[in-house]
């Protein structure tokens, strides 16, 4: 390991130099650890509970990594996606994360007579080995939506025609991120006006994302974000 090998050349260093050697190698020796990691399949068991969304909330689809960390590699790049393709496979690795997860909900029973009912929604997590990895990719994101102001994608079989009401940048926990407002034109749907809210939330090595689709343009709730985040972060502290 990197890190192991240059703790025994520092150690090496101090032997041959004596107290002087020692002061010389302390900053190579304060060198800080490597974030911790943990595979696609536990960070599944932290994603938020359906019944966070919503009472009566199912878990429609579930996907993680699995029990190996991923190549850094990116094989997938933002920029060289279509809209529709980047925003279906946000949730899926190959984009130099070491591991993801995702769950999508849905409510079995909408009340489409209530604007502000939820009808469905995703959540996930990417992780990447550094910080600045995982700035890179959020960046990217924030980019892509900027440029995509209107396509059609395709959800649970249902047709979504999406147009950009707002981007806007804020801060979760102090955490850096942006909140996206898509008009959705449902043809499938018997409501007058759906919407697509979108989260991005940048912590540490995490990108943490949840959208939903309702009949109001409410951003992504920050508590529900934090809630996530949290839930997360916990499976470091055992790790």
């Amino acid at each position: 390991m990197k890190f192991k090998a240059i703790a025994v050349m520092t150690a090496a260093t101090a032997l041959s130099l004596g107290m002087a050697g020692s002061a010389l190698a302390s900053p190579l020796s304060a060198k800080p650890k490597p974030a911790p990691q943990v595979t696609g399949t536990r960070l599944q068991s932290a994603l938020l509970p359906a019944s966070a969304f919503g009472g009566g909330f199912t878990v429609t689809d579930h996907k993680n990594t699995g029990g190996k960390l991923l190549s850094t590699k990116a094989l997938l790049k933002p920029s060289s996606l279509s809209c529709a393709t980047f925003a279906t496979l946000i949730f899926i690795g190959g984009f130099g994360n070491t591991a993801g997860a995702v769950d999508g909900v849905t409510n079995p029973n909408p009340d489409f007579e209530d604007p502000g009912t939820v009808y469905a929604g995703d959540q996930a997590v990417l992780q990447f080995k550094t910080t600045q990895a995982a700035a890179s990719f959020y960046n990217q994101a924030y980019t892509k939506f900027k440029q995509c102001g209107a396509f059609t994608e395709t959800e649970d079989g249902l047709q979504l025609e999406l147009t950009t009401s707002s981007l806007s940048t804020t801060t979760v926990n102090k955490n850096k991120a942006f909140q996206l407002i898509q008009y959705a034109d449902i043809a499938a749907l018997p409501i007058a006006n759906e919407y697509q809210s979108t989260a991005f939330v940048l912590s540490g090595t995490n990108v943490y994302t949840i959208d939903n689709v309702s009949g109001t343009n409410d951003p992504i709730s920050a508590s529900l974000l934090g809630t996530f985040i949290k839930r997360v972060q916990a499976l470091y502290k055992h790790h």
